[in-house]
């Protein structure tokens, strides 16, 4: 058996020392444990929030990969509320943080409200975030349907499959803002946390891999339908005639 298999993970030291040191403000796992979702090959993706004074020290010591299995983040309070900020160059990790607890607290609850507020786009960002991402959408539809009519279904599929993000980035934020899952977590997400509306769109959405012109037709009529409805009119209208011709 290997070392990597049989090795006591650096999480449990870690654990310990959250529990044990005033240093440590706060103390969570990530990924596929965070979220109950680890097999026997995961590892074990660790944070600690440790107060300013301290962060230099526990960053040196403990924010690497020392042991196969686990990999540490050292923050502190204010860089746990920097990373993944909404419109900066990490907001894509945003999902990391859906359905995680923290399990050491010395902030009075405050990290686990960072946490779950980072697990949303923020309130008053969602329509313009839904509307970019259909006209992406759109866009992508427009092109894929373009290559088919011209003979080219590899340039299709390639452009199909850009439309599943913006798609599925949209579907999720209208309910009720939340981030579009990575994909490793998409099926797990839709079957354990489903849409409150469009979750049939959502399911869908892999099709987009091998499209043809009635699927990409179909999906688009049901996405206006929903979209509409949730006041998202605009976004279809501003693409005037070729919206007709996409519809078919």
């Amino acid at each position: 058996m290997s070392d990597h298999a049989t090795e006591r993970p650096r999480y449990f030291e870690l654990l310990e020392l959250a529990e044990t040191r005033s240093e440590v403000l706060a103390f969570w796992l990530t990924g596929s444990r965070g979220k109950g979702r680890e097999t026997a090959a995961s590892d074990y993706d660790c944070v600690l929030i440790v107060r300013d004074e301290a962060f230099g020290a526990w960053r040196g010591r403990y924010a690497k990969r020392a042991y196969g299995q686990t990999d540490c983040s050292v923050m502190t309070l204010e860089g746990l509320r920097a990373h993944a900020a909404w419109g900066g160059p990490d907001a894509w990790d945003r999902y990391s943080y859906a359905h995680v607890r923290v399990l050491v607290d010395r902030t009075e609850g405050l990290c686990q409200q960072v946490i779950d507020e980072k697990a949303r786009v923020p309130g008053p960002e969602v329509a313009g975030f839904v509307d970019r991402s259909l006209d992406h959408y759109l866009n992508q539809t427009y092109r894929a349907l373009k290559c088919l009519r011209d003979g080219q279904p590899l340039a299709a599929r390639l452009e199909a499959a850009e439309a599943i993000a913006p798609l599925l980035d949209a579907l999720f934020a209208l309910d009720g803002g939340r981030p579009r899952p990575f994909y490793k977590y998409l099926a797990w997400e839709l079957a354990e946390h489903p849409l409150s509306s469009g979750q049939a769109l959502a399911l869908q959405t892999p099709a987009l891999l091998d499209p043809d012109p009635a699927t990409l037709r179909r999906l688009l009529r049901d996405t206006e339908a929903r979209c509409r409805d949730a006041g998202h009119d605009s976004v279809f209208d501003g693409w005037g005639g070729d919206l007709a011709w996409m519809r078919g």
